[in-house]
């Protein structure tokens, strides 16, 4: 589980990491808008990748929609995720996975000697709704886990829960996600990454918004604060940035060194939108991520 925490790591998803919790690939959160924002998207997320953000974010949702994207890690690891919404009369309703994977790693046994390569791989598929109220919109979800480890395997099965209120220009949200039961390998069980996530965005006649969260991990402790911007810098093409107090290195030069930072851009048209974010990750390298949806 260590590949997977660094590529957690990486992407600087909501919420550090900790020693008693198991797939960490669930922290790392999909579409590079967000991504690009330092993962400060709680409260502005409003597609189909809302079902991992905050499910609370499909209520509003006018037209169908298809997310998928690619992350490419360090170490030649890499994700993959696929997201599809589908508004009905009285809600939205959504489906989507995640899936980890990694090269073929090397085994050594207790006297440290080869043994040779082994598979590791990490994966989710979910299914959740969402709809508004006079009050708040309200979200949740359902999701199964299952982690692979040469020949071992656990599975387990989380629910993400979430809710927003649109005050005018400004928006403020709360999401809860991946409440469930450890999943054990052999003799050990190891919690899920519980995040509590709180975030507002305010948007600027929708040609720009700012975002900020704050995202606690009570099985762990320890929170993290993040900060995200979003800037239409020519008609559907926007600008983003963002910062995460998640991970800080001190490694490598100039803009590598600086760990934390997100920076991304997009296209975006009436049925179709196209985004990349990128992760500076000091001597690591740049954890990259790209995404494309398209809306009927």
């Amino acid at each position: 589980m260590k590949r997977a925490l660094l590529a957690a790591l990486l992407v600087l998803a909501a919420g550090p990491a900790r020693a008693n919790e198991t797939a960490e690939f669930l922290t790392i959160g999909p579409g590079a808008r967000g991504v690009a924002m330092g993962s400060a998207y709680t409260a502005l997320t409003d597609g189909a990748d809302s079902l991992y953000w905050n499910p609370a974010g499909l209520a509003r949702m006018e037209k169908s929609e298809a997310l998928a994207d690619d992350a490419e890690l360090p170490q030649s690891d890499r994700v993959d995720d696929l997201f599809v919404a589908q508004p009905l009369k009285r809600g939205v309703i959504a489906a989507g996975g995640t899936y980890f994977s990694q090269p073929g790693l090397d085994g050594r046994n207790i006297s440290g000697q080869p043994t040779g390569s082994f598979s590791a791989s990490d994966g989710a598929a979910m299914i959740g709704g969402a709809f508004k109220t006079d009050l708040v919109d309200v979200g949740a979800s359902v999701k199964y886990v299952r982690s692979h480890i040469a020949a071992t395997e656990a599975q387990t099965f989380a629910v993400d829960a979430g809710v927003k209120r649109v005050f005018g220009p400004l928006t403020v949200a709360a999401a809860l996600r991946d409440l469930g039961p450890g999943m054990k390998f052999l003799d050990e069980t190891d919690d899920l990454p519980l995040r509590l996530s709180f975030g507002a965005a305010y948007k600027f006649d929708g040609r720009a918004a700012l975002t900020a969260e704050f995202i606690d991990a009570p099985r762990g402790g320890g929170n993290v604060g993040a900060v995200g911007a979003e800037v239409e810098v020519l008609k559907g093409a926007f600008f983003r940035a963002g910062y995460s107090s998640q991970a800080q290195n001190t490694g490598g030069n100039g803009l590598d060194a600086v760990s934390g930072v997100t920076f991304g851009f997009g296209l975006k048209q009436d049925r179709w939108s196209l985004d990349y974010a990128a992760a500076p990750m000091g001597e690591l390298g740049t954890a990259q991520r790209f995404s494309g949806s398209i809306r009927w």
